[in-house]
C-alpha cells in the first residue's frame, strides 16, 4: 500500500491472504456465490481494522442496489426568501435523518423548462426523489425510469406513478372564511394564488363554499387574482388603497398565502391603517414568520413538517416495493397516482377582529 493513500480492497485481501471478492463480500456486502468461513471473515475484519479501511459508499450502494440517498427537487425562487421551501425542506430533512438516509438537493429554475433535467438525476446516485411543488407533464411521467420512484408535495398536475402529498386546501379556506363571517364580516375579499395552481383553485372553492353556506352572495370584484408572493400582496393592497375614495375597502381580506398577507400588512402599515381595527387580514400556511408580524397573523396551518415526513415514508415504501419487484418480477414498477391529504388547521391570532360595523 502506497503511503498517504487510503487502503483498498486489494490491500485488505493481500494482508488477509484472501481474494478481493471475499473481501468485498465481507466489507461491502457484495452479492456473490463466494462463501466466506467465520475464520476467513475474522481475518478480513482484522486486516481492515489494522489498515484503517473505510468501505466505499458508492461500491456498497452498487452491490446492494441502494445508495440510501433521497433526492429533493425544487424550483428555487431568487426574487425573495422562499420561506415555503425552507419549511417543507425542514420536514423532509428531519425525516431523512430519522430513517437513516442521506439527502441530495437538486435546484431547477423552471419546472416546464427543466423537467428533463430531473430525469438525469436518476443515474444511480439516488434511490428515489421528492418533488416540491412540481408541475409535471404526462410526458415526464411516461419517461420516469423504472428503478426510481417519485413522491411529490403540492403537485400542480396529478400524473400516473407519482404519489402526491397535499394539504386540505378547500377545507382550510372554508374554515377561515367561516371564522371571518363569525366575526361579522360580510364584505370579504380573497386574494388568490396563481390560478394555474391546483392549491389556489381549491382555496377559491373553499372561499366560495363558505360564502354560499352563510347565504352571502359572491361579489366577483372581491375575488382578486394574485401570486403566492409578498410583492403581489403589497401591490394589490396599494392599488386598493389608491382607489378607496371610489371603491370602499373590504372589511376583511383572506389571502391565499402568508406571503401575500405580509405584503398587505406592509402596505397598510405604510398607509397608516390599523389592523384589525380598520381592516382584518388573514393568510394561509402558518409559516415561521406569521407569528412575527405586527399584529401576529391569523392563518391556516399547513403541517409542513408532517407532510415532509409523510413524503419520505411513502417514498421509502415505494423504494422497498421496487426492490422486491425488481428481484422477483424484473423491471416492474407499481403504478401510483393519487393524493394523500393532511388536515389544515385554523390558527387564530390578532390580525382578525370584529367587523367595524359590528362595533358598538
Amino acid at each position: 500500500m502506497k503511503k498517504g493513500k487510503p487502503p483498498t480492497l486489494e490491500d485488505i485481501a493481500r494482508k488477509a491472504g484472501v481474494s478481493a471478492m471475499s473481501a468485498s463480500v465481507v466489507l461491502n456486502g457484495a452479492r456473490s456465490s463466494t462463501r466466506v468461513s467465520p475464520d476467513t471473515r475474522a481475518r478480513i475484519m482484522e486486516a481492515a481494522q489494522t489498515l484503517g479501511y473505510r468501505p466505499n459508499a458508492v461500491a456498497r450502494g452498487l452491490s446492494k442496489r441502494r445508495m440510501d440517498t433521497i433526492g429533493i427537487v425544487a424550483v428555487i425562487d431568487v426574487d425573495e426568501i422562499n420561506v415555503y421551501f425552507l419549511e417543507v425542506l425542514n420536514g423532509l430533512l428531519e425525516a431523512v435523518a430519522v430513517h437513516g438516509q442521506n439527502a441530495t438537493i437538486f435546484s431547477i429554475k423552471k419546472w416546464e423548462q427543466d423537467e428533463k433535467r430531473v430525469l438525469k438525476f436518476c443515474d444511480g446516485r439516488i434511490d428515489g426523489a421528492v418533488l416540491i411543488a412540481p408541475n409535471p407533464s404526462l410526458e415526464f411521467a411516461k419517461s420516469l425510469p423504472q428503478h426510481t420512484p417519485f413522491v411529490s408535495i403540492h403537485s400542480d398536475n396529478f400524473v400516473p406513478r407519482i404519489k402526491n402529498i397535499e394539504a386540505d386546501n378547500e377545507g382550510g379556506a372554508y374554515q377561515m372564511v367561516k371564522y371571518l363571517i363569525s366575526k361579522g364580516h360580510r364584505r370579504i375579499m380573497h386574494i388568490t394564488g396563481s390560478e394555474d395552481r391546483i392549491g389556489a383553485r381549491e382555496r377559491i372553492q373553499g372561499y366560495r363554499n363558505a360564502l354560499r353556506d352563510a347565504g352571502i352572495p359572491e361579489d366577483p370584484s372581491l375575488l382578486v387574482p394574485g401570486y403566492f408572493n409578498n410583492r403581489a400582496g403589497r401591490e394589490i393592497m396599494e392599488s386598493l388603497l389608491k382607489n378607496r375614495s371610489t371603491t370602499p375597502l373590504p372589511t376583511a381580506i383572506f389571502c391565499a398565502s402568508d406571503m401575500i398577507a405580509f405584503g398587505c400588512l406592509e402596505a397598510l402599515t405604510a398607509a397608516g391603517l390599523r389592523v384589525p381595527e380598520e381592516i382584518s387580514i388573514a393568510g394561509f400556511d402558518d409559516n415561521i414568520m406569521s407569528k412575527m408580524t405586527v399584529p401576529p397573523l391569523t392563518t391556516v396551518r399547513q403541517p409542513f413538517r408532517k407532510m415532509g415526513h409523510w413524503a419520505i415514508e411513502n417514498l421509502l415504501q415505494l423504494i422497498e416495493s421496487e426492490d422486491t419487484l425488481h428481484h422477483t418480477e424484473g423491471d416492474v414498477y407499481p403504478a401510483v397516482s393519487f393524493t394523500e391529504r393532511c388536515p389544515a388547521e385554523l390558527i387564530i391570532r390578532e390580525s382578525v377582529g370584529v367587523a367595524p360595523e359590528m362595533k358598538v
